[in-house]
């Protein structure tokens, strides 16, 4: 069996990581950016349908199922639109739920609807102690994480993951010569400028009073480069707001840390390793001056 549920912008992929434990681990869950990609008939999908398992057509829909001759597929729907979709295999003969008449499969797609909703609302309740109440950006504890869990998807399925440090230059002074809720709406919009530049796919979080960290899935330290380049020129575009008609030019310094890790390793310490580079790598950057970036050798 296996339960594929449409995620176009990443937010249930980083909710279940947000947890600090990946549902995809503990069950046959697959979030993926369009249900269409995974079988061809999904988008007309309307009704249970049962049939001949094709490995061409349905292979994506169970993967790693040898031996597969029936399949029954059930669409989820929310508010008429479809979300998901649950799939059982059979061997030799149709999966015993197909032979249900059509009323029971529609009463157990609408049991499964309800239960996924009630997972995803679960998980967007916790991740209410995973974010900033300033900025509404991830916190630190999600990032770390986040971090470990693709650091343990590295170890699983080989590849690199990066992380992004980055540090508002010269904020305190905001604060100290205008006042702290200067450097609150500086911050915010700081943010929002980086966050224009974040894939969906990378996960973001206000790790320190003035510092921000990006993990970057599948990339390398040259890899994390442009974003790095892309956000020194967001934040520089022009001046920010700091209320009372007040502007000013800010910058941003980065550090980039990039690991392949082994398989045996211990995933937390190789997160906080992860981190504690880029922090390091931040650092070199400041002592150039500011607004620019420097990679972890």
């Amino acid at each position: 069996m296996s339960l594929v549920v449409a995620d176009p912008t990443y937010e249930l992929r980083h909710l279940t990581a947000g947890e600090g434990s990946s549902v995809e681990r503990t069950a046959p869950v697959t979030f993926v950016d369009s249900l269409e990609s995974r079988a061809p008939q999904v988008g007309a999908l309307h009704e249970p349908w049962s049939g001949l398992f094709r490995a061409a057509d349905h292979g994506l829909m169970l993967p790693a199922s040898p031996g597969l001759t029936h399949l029954l597929m059930l669409p989820l729907r929310r508010g008429g639109q479809l979300v998901a979709t649950y799939s059982v295999g059979g061997r030799g003969a149709p999966p015993e739920l197909a032979l249900a008449d059509a009323d029971l499969l529609a009463h157990v797609a609408t049991v499964l609807s309800a239960s996924v909703d009630r997972l995803i609302d679960r998980a967007r309740l916790l991740r209410g102690s995973f974010a900033d109440p300033l900025t509404g950006w991830n916190s630190a504890r999600y990032l770390q994480a986040r971090l470990r869990e693709e650091v343990a998807r590295c170890q699983r399925y080989g590849g690199s993951v990066a992380c992004l440090v980055v540090d508002v230059d010269r904020l305190q002074q905001v604060n100290d010569q205008h006042g702290q809720p200067a450097g609150d709406l500086a911050l915010r919009e700081i943010a929002a400028r980086i966050e224009s530049q974040v894939r969906a796919s990378d996960a973001a979080a206000r790790i320190g009073s003035d510092e921000f960290g990006v993990v970057l899935p599948s990339t390398d330290a040259q890899g994390a480069a442009p974003l790095a380049e892309r956000i020194i020129a967001a934040v520089s575009r022009g001046p920010v707001d700091l209320g009372r008609g007040l502007e000013l030019p800010l910058t941003v310094s980065m550090g980039i840390a990039a690991l392949t890790p082994p398989r045996s390793a211990d995933r937390k310490a190789l997160a906080d390793q992860l981190v504690a580079n880029a922090i390091a790598a931040l650092h070199r950057a400041k002592q150039q001056g500011g607004g620019g970036y420097e990679i972890a050798p």
